[in-house]
């Protein structure tokens, strides 16, 4: 999985070769492809056995780099370069045509659940396997290790229930001959029941975070995962009263108590006291910048708010090429899953408050600043800090250039711009931004938005050359006390809810939220895990997601104009990809058509 936990040996590797899906429903492999006695004797390939399943955790759509996640879907950035959009965002997804893999199709883990389930049913007689007078160690180990495969059934049941609702649960292994037919999808309350049991199995079993190995499942792991589902359960997707079946939704809901187990189990994971908040140096906007831009290019997981995630080696395991990926192309890098000028605008002012208090568009679409507090007619100015730690805009400095380039820009800037000189009434020169669509560089990896993705990229990478050994964050400590935060408000308690807003507000140098709570959470769940694979789930679960698609997506498209010698900038705003389609069916994704041809049992999700 990371450097901390062993590599799969060519042996392992070749003996666990059958691991792959094959055919038969929900992928789930015959028992004899797994018969072989000497793995469940050996503490050692047991371990091997489940590094290979933690190898399986998804983090979005990571087989490239970081950014390639579902909150793709709600307009945080863009498919490659922009100009297009996913099937999901055409709203043209159905059985047959499920769209590109996000991370939001994720009915292949019950290929990893049925290898968990075997694990599980084979761990109990490992220390039988040994000499009597090392079976109480044996046996502690044991234990550890299922508390981390039931874990890891937790997180893919997870993975699969938020994106297909209530769905068929298996926690045994198979059986040769095993006749599938008669597999039904489960409630989604029976899904959800199933997944906060493995998380309190889990917890009971695993150590904490410091008493683990790096980048292993931990009890920290357990109870956030808890939190997370219930608070998913406890939202109007799932609770309102309106779902369509029983498969998408709680057909007679107590919200009270769906509420008070999504408070309680975020509260739980907080008095635990083993995880907290980084410090990034507020009062110092600046140092909070950069520290939230450092958190995600930190190299192991030993921050005291990274509850858990993956670590990389650039030698050994999965290349990840996140610099390479997300980068300028103007340093031979790729532009992809760029940010919308939508979300960018979306981030608030030093001060707290709303960009849009300050600027507008005219009716040529040109930013206008009308603020009385914040002057500067660049709409990148004062801006608060996550914003500087997640955003590369035109002007921002990076790294520096190639030798070819240096000359142009000696600062190492993102350059957006179009640079114009007119004297006497004629333009004498004229030179493109070097991150354009224009450029000099690989012109065709501009992306369409003006912007590119500083969050996850590490300033001491040269994309070109080299691959990142940064880390995935899978889930977060803010993400906890947003959870408690939630619950509290739905449940009427106001002040604690302003109390936890505000600390993850304050830790970034932000002042207290002022106006509607509801809309201080929503803001703060959306800037602080952007591009962490949270909002999609949030914009559904809030079921918000058609007001969420109306807008039009766009970037920015900035001129500069030397006239005679009085320099004038313009920042526009610009289409950067077609109008998306909403449809009520995108709250769900449909059951795949070859998987309904080989289950035709299976009821499929509504509207497909």
């Amino acid at each position: 999985m990371k450097r901390y936990i062993n590599k799969l040996t060519l042996f392992v590797a070749l003996l666990f070769g059958c691991f792959s899906c094959n055919d038969d429903l929900l992928d789930r492999s015959p028992l004899d492809s797994y018969s072989d006695p000497v793995v469940w004797s050996d503490i050692n390939l047991v371990k091997y056995y489940l590094n290979d399943l933690y190898n399986s955790v998804e983090y979005g759509w990571n087989q490239r780099s970081h950014g390639y996640q579902t909150g793709l879907f709600v307009g945080e950035t863009t498919m490659t370069k922009g100009a297009q959009l996913t099937d999901y965002g055409r709203g043209t997804i159905s059985a047959g045509n499920p769209g590109i893999d996000r991370g939001h199709l994720t009915w292949q883990h019950y290929a990893n659940i049925h290898k968990l389930n075997l694990f599980l049913s084979q761990i109990d007689a490992l220390p039988e396997a040994y000499p009597e007078s090392e079976r109480a160690n044996i046996q502690a180990e044991v234990d550890i290790l299922k508390g981390e495969a039931t874990f890891l059934r937790a997180v893919f049941y997870s993975d699969i229930c938020r994106s297909y609702g209530g769905v068929p649960l298996l926690d045994t292994p198979a059986e040769l001959g095993e006749d599938f037919s008669g597999y039904l999808r489960s409630s989604f309350e029976e899904t959800i029941a199933f997944i906060v049991k493995d998380c309190d199995t889990a917890a009971d079993l695993l150590l904490l975070k410091s008493e683990m190995e790096m980048g292993r499942a931990t009890k920290e792991t357990a109870m956030a995962l808890k939190s997370r589902m219930l608070l998913f359960a406890a939202s109007d997707l799932t609770a309102d009263g309106t779902a369509a079946n029983k498969y998408v939704g709680y057909e007679n809901p107590n919200r009270q108590a769906l509420w008070i187990a999504a408070r309680d189990a975020a509260k739980d994971l907080i008095d635990l006291g083993t995880v907290s908040l980084e410090d990034f140096g507020a009062p110092d906007q600046e140092a909070a910048a950069y520290n939230y831009f450092a958190l995600f290019k930190a190299r192991d997981l030993s921050s005291p708010e990274v509850i858990w995630g993956k670590m990389h080696r650039a030698d050994d395991g999965p290349r990840i090429n996140t610099n390479l990926r997300n980068g300028l192309n103007g340093l031979s890098c790729h532009g992809n899953n760029a940010p919308y000028g939508n979300f960018v605008d979306s981030y608030q002012m030093a001060d707290g408050t709303d960009f849009f208090e300050h600027f507008n568009f005219n009716a040529n679409d040109e930013y206008i600043n009308v603020s009385s507090d914040f002057t500067d007619e660049n709409p990148y100015k004062h801006r608060e800090p996550r914003f500087y730690g997640s955003i590369l805009y035109d002007s921002a400095v990076f790294q520096p250039r190639f030798e070819d380039l240096a000359q142009i820009d000696p600062l190492g800037i993102y350059e957006r711009r179009t640079r114009t000189v007119i004297e006497n009434g004629v333009v004498v020169s004229e030179r493109f931004g070097l991150d354009t669509r224009q450029g000099p560089i690989s012109p065709s990896n501009g992306n369409y938005t003006g912007y590119v993705m500083k969050k996850f990229m590490d300033d001491e990478i040269i994309g070109r050359d080299m691959a990142n050994e940064n880390i995935f964050v899978w889930i977060r400590y803010p993400e906890i006390l947003l959870n408690y935060a939630e619950a509290s408000l739905e449940l009427g308690d106001t002040e604690t809810a302003t109390t936890y807003i505000n600390m993850v507000r304050n830790r970034v140098a932000l002042p207290d939220f002022t106006g509607d709570i509801m809309e201080a959470l929503m803001y703060e769940r959306k800037i602080e895990f952007f591009s962490e694979n949270v909002g999609w789930y949030d914009i559904r679960r809030w079921k918000l997601l058609e007001e969420n698609f109306a807008p039009d997506l766009y970037g920015v498209d900035i001129k500069e104009v030397t006239e005679d010698g009085v320099i004038t900038t313009t920042w526009r705003k610009i289409s950067a990809a077609p109008k998306r389609n909403f449809s009520e069916k995108l709250y769900w994704v449909p059951i795949e058509q070859d998987e309904l041809n080989r289950a035709p049992q299976l009821l499929q999700n509504p509207g497909y």
